[in-house]
């Protein structure tokens, strides 16, 4: 795939992901989509559902701008299959750590998503240009702080540093598994065996 087909496959999805959540944010009935790590056992689609409804249409212009913004920036990285493949396995895995957490914790928005998928972005573009290496260190002092008590006043509620930590666990978990080819598992398991 060329350079411009990514920029357009990768565009066209995070469209795609834009209109999806307008829609969800649009329609009544928020709750059932809402996550709640208390009902997720109920509600196991909330894992998905959740980043794409938003607390208002402020929250959700927030949130698609930083959508826009980091699928922008690292379009070489993104074609419609890695960008869906990202949003699902960092809101699965990010929600999986949220309720393993000892507190219920719910939520709405795509900030956890957002931050995972920055730092799989990152990491990728570090592996070329080892600079941005520092932009890392300082998404990770960002969070760190947020956990440490700093809460700008565009927080939302008493998670929101719980929240962006989880995106980031998941983000470094996501970009391993993308990493790792599925055959070298198999042939490695294969190997063993025999």
């Amino acid at each position: 795939m060329n350079k411009n087909q990514s920029l357009t496959s990768g565009a066209m999805a995070a469209a795609l992901i834009i209109c999806i959540s307008a829609i969800i944010q649009w329609l009544p009935g928020h709750d059932v989509l809402a996550f709640n790590s208390a009902e997720l056992s109920d509600k196991i689609w909330s894992l998905v559902t959740a980043p794409l409804l938003h607390l208002g249409w402020n929250h959700w212009l927030f949130n698609m701008a930083g959508l826009a913004l980091v699928v922008g920036i690292f379009n070489d990285q993104f074609d419609m299959r890695q960008l869906f493949n990202n949003y699902l396995l960092i809101s699965v895995i990010s929600g999986g750590l949220l309720w393993l957490w000892p507190e219920t914790i719910e939520y709405v928005g795509l900030s956890g998503v957002l931050h995972g998928l920055l730092l799989v972005c990152l990491i990728n573009a570090t592996l070329k240009q080892p600079w941005y290496l520092a932009v890392i260190v300082a998404l990770l002092g960002k969070v760190i702080a947020e956990l440490a008590g700093f809460r700008p006043d565009h927080f939302v509620g008493p998670d929101v540093a719980l929240i962006h930590a989880a995106g980031m666990i998941a983000g470094g978990v996501t970009w391993f598994l993308q990493r790792r080819r599925l055959a070298d598992a198999v042939n490695r398991q294969k190997t063993q065996q025999d």
